[in-house]
């Protein structure tokens, strides 16, 4: 809870105005800024993810969700090996684009909705569109690795990465484990931050907030890699 210095009223942690005296009681943030809020998350996750909660208008959020189904379409086509089934990385590059702007807004959309139900049963005290906004800035490591990790790993692998024979952890294991690594952190630290602003949002404990972001994002990329699987056959 929140008391105001003016009249000693308690308010709610998101709140900017008091509901009693009309006293501001935090900075008023009216948008947020990309760049910012990408080095803000990068320095201090928390102030980060609390500042997105008290915004007034949820900037970028749609903006990473793009990131976010770029990132999943590219995870699939790396488990189904689907170099196998092309001869150009061309046309590979062009079908994980377009799958991922077909996926974005729904796996996006459908985290927000599962964690935000889920919040609810622990009690959770948050609004569906403050669950929207931290969810979405908590994307931010998927974004970096969109844009830094995954032109590299194209341009060093390139059919090799999505290919089985041979792949590429046989012909580069060193530039794939490394790369492999680095990306993988990105999707535990993405993890951590959707619970820690799961816990801001909804004032439940971490643990219970981090089960909640593990159970959606399982059930969700495992219900979206057997439709990719079902419709590829």
């Amino acid at each position: 809870m929140r008391t105001c210095s003016v009249c000693s009223s308690k308010n709610d942690e998101a709140a900017v105005v008091c509901w009693s005296c009309g006293s501001y009681l935090q900075e008023r943030v009216p948008n947020l800024d990309l760049f910012p809020m990408i080095w803000k998350i990068i320095e201090s996750p928390r102030a980060a993810l609390h500042r997105a909660l008290i915004a007034e208008h949820k900037n970028y959020v749609l903006f990473l969700n793009l990131f976010f189904g770029i990132a999943v379409s590219f995870a699939l086509l790396w488990l189904r090996h689907a170099g196998n089934e092309f001869d150009n990385l061309i046309y590979l590059l062009l079908l994980g684009v377009v799958m991922g702007l077909v996926l974005a807004y729904p796996l996006g959309m459908g985290a927000v909705f599962g964690i935000h139900v889920l919040a609810k049963l622990f009690r959770g005290a948050g609004t569906m569109r403050n669950t929207y906004a931290v969810i979405g800035w908590s994307l931010t490591p998927i974004l970096l690795s969109v844009i830094f990790v995954l032109p590299i790993e194209l341009a060093s692998m390139g059919l090799l990465f999505f290919t089985t024979n041979p792949s590429a952890s046989e012909v580069k294991p060193a530039v794939f484990f490394s790369l492999a690594s680095i990306d993988g952190m990105a999707v535990l630290w993405t993890m951590y931050l959707a619970a820690l602003g799961v816990t801001i949002v909804h004032k439940i404990h971490f643990i219970p907030a981090l089960l909640i972001v593990l159970s959606v994002a399982a059930v969700l990329f495992s219900g979206t890699y057997a439709l990719f699987t079902l419709l590829a056959l």
